[in-house]
């Protein structure tokens, strides 16, 4: 029942925000209204069509740069896959998540609760120095504390919970989901980066999707920042890379081309970070996944070998790449360092002040890096509780690496994601949460397999675990 009702309140909640945006959003309210109906008539099959929404927002996540008149079809298609699971199956349909999720959650709640009933001082919210992408000076809140703090809450509990229950859900419907999902992020996230890459030689085909105008050279692929693509292609550059290793045909040849995707979208992004990022997270998946484990001295030789000869030989190449990575090639950097100096000393600032649990959570969109914000928006509170969330993520997939090569694709995003955290500032975005979903769907399915003597790795695997209830 409790299910029940906080999927109810998540539809109302994103009727009321439809209906509040003006003739774009009643006509998308409208158009989810006529969804229903078509289902409810055509008799269709909730549970398959949860799992194909559970598909769909996996490979979508990625894009937070697309809207749909005032929401993410991402976003939206997490919560139409809980329906649909649950109308198709009441009793059966998910499972509670680890206790690494649950305290995650909890805790982001407390967190909103706190800072409601005892808001930071109004004074020194009013003096703080707020910076927008831009570097321009900008509110320093979003609307009142109150609805800001459980706006961001709400989407913080949908990334860290309702994602992964989500996933598992559609992991019980059909077993083979677990891959499809992996398949899924991985390929949404390489053709935004392919996207990227053929901007940054001249088309416009990102800004067809999201009609936001590039950052300077910087392409954006379909998020809404250069640093949104470079976090979601380094990901995807995990899953890009465990399905080259795959025995599937298909398989291959799509992680090829998410691959060159992955890579081409982080370079066309211009995000440090990002670049160094991406380099690690291969360098892990070559030394974790066991196909490649025993050749990493000879990978890791043929890359040194192909970078000393583009030294060597074309030197204006490797010119190129670190000036448009910004990593040198006289590039000038210094604005945007300002202004991660700037907010980052805001966030230390912001955590000095209310170290216990931060000053709210309507700031954590402002610091320059995931750990500021974590410290500043929810104190040690929400630190601690997203450093444990993202242990037990990482002992959970390692436990499960040397049985299933996702594990090992998983456990290199989990891992890289640590890294991330220093140079982005992606907290609140449910892209960033998917590996531990997916891997929660993994060891979650795979628990129920053995348990019925079936194979323990439900990404190998096809037919279904649990026959698909219908909602006739």
């Amino acid at each position: 029942m409790l299910a029940v009702a906080l999927l109810l309140a998540a539809v109302l909640a994103l009727e009321t925000l439809g209906l509040n945006s003006g003739t774009t959003g009643t006509v998308l309210v409208a158009i989810l209204a006529a969804i229903a109906v078509t289902v409810v008539a055509l008799r269709i099959d909730l549970a398959r069509a949860g799992l194909a929404a559970a598909v769909a927002a996996a490979f979508t996540l990625t894009w937070n740069g697309w809207y749909v008149g005032p929401l993410r079809p991402g976003d939206v298609l997490v919560l139409l896959s809980l329906l649909c699971l649950l109308l198709a199956n009441p009793n059966g349909a998910f499972r509670t998540p680890p206790w690494w999720v649950k305290q995650l959650a909890v805790l982001v709640l407390v967190v909103a609760a706190v800072n409601i009933y005892f808001p930071p001082d109004p004074l020194y919210l009013a003096n703080r120095v707020v910076l927008n992408a831009t570097g321009q000076i900008s509110q320093s809140t979003k609307g009142s504390l109150v609805s800001a703090n459980l706006g961001v809450a709400f989407k913080f509990v949908v990334a860290v919970a309702a994602l992964p229950m989500a996933f598992v859900g559609a992991a019980r419907v059909d077993r083979r989901a677990v891959r499809w999902l992996a398949v899924s992020f991985g390929a949404g996230a390489g053709l935004s980066g392919l996207v990227a890459t053929a901007d940054h030689f001249g088309t416009d085909l990102g800004r067809l999707v999201t009609h936001v105008p590039n950052v300077a050279s910087r392409q954006l692929g379909f998020s809404d920042h250069p640093n949104f693509l470079a976090a979601g292609a380094t990901l995807g550059a995990a899953f890009a890379f465990w399905m080259l290793l795959s025995d599937v045909r298909w398989e291959r040849l799509l992680g090829v081309a998410s691959l060159l995707g992955c890579v081409g979208g982080v370079y066309a992004s211009g995000s440090r970070g990002g670049a160094v990022c991406v380099v690690a997270v291969l360098a892990l998946s070559v030394v974790i996944q066991k196909r490649t484990r025993g050749h990493t001295p000879t990978i890791a030789l043929a890359g040194l070998f192909a970078a000393g000869v583009v030294v060597a030989f074309v030197p204006s190449l490797g010119a190129t790449i670190l000036r448009v990575t910004r990593l040198a090639g006289g590039v000038a950097t210094e604005g945007s360092d300002s202004v991660r100096a700037i907010v980052g000393a805001q966030g230390v600032r912001d955590f000095y002040h209310s170290p216990i649990h931060g000053i709210g959570l309507q700031v954590s969109f402002d610091a320059s890096q995931v750990y500021l914000q974590e410290l500043a928006s929810g104190g040690l509170i929400l630190f601690t509780a997203m450093s444990l969330y993202m242990l037990g993520a990482i002992l959970t997939a390692a436990r499960r690496m040397h049985t299933s090569p996702l594990a090992g694709a998983l456990l290199a995003a989990l891992l890289i994601t640590l890294a991330l955290n220093v140079f982005e500032a992606d907290l609140t975005d449910r892209f960033y949460y998917v590996p531990a979903a997916i891997l929660i769907a993994l060891v979650q399915v795979g628990d129920q397999n053995r348990a019925d003597g079936g194979p323990a790795d439900p990404a190998t695997t096809t037919g279904e675990l649990l026959p698909a209830r219908s909602s006739r």
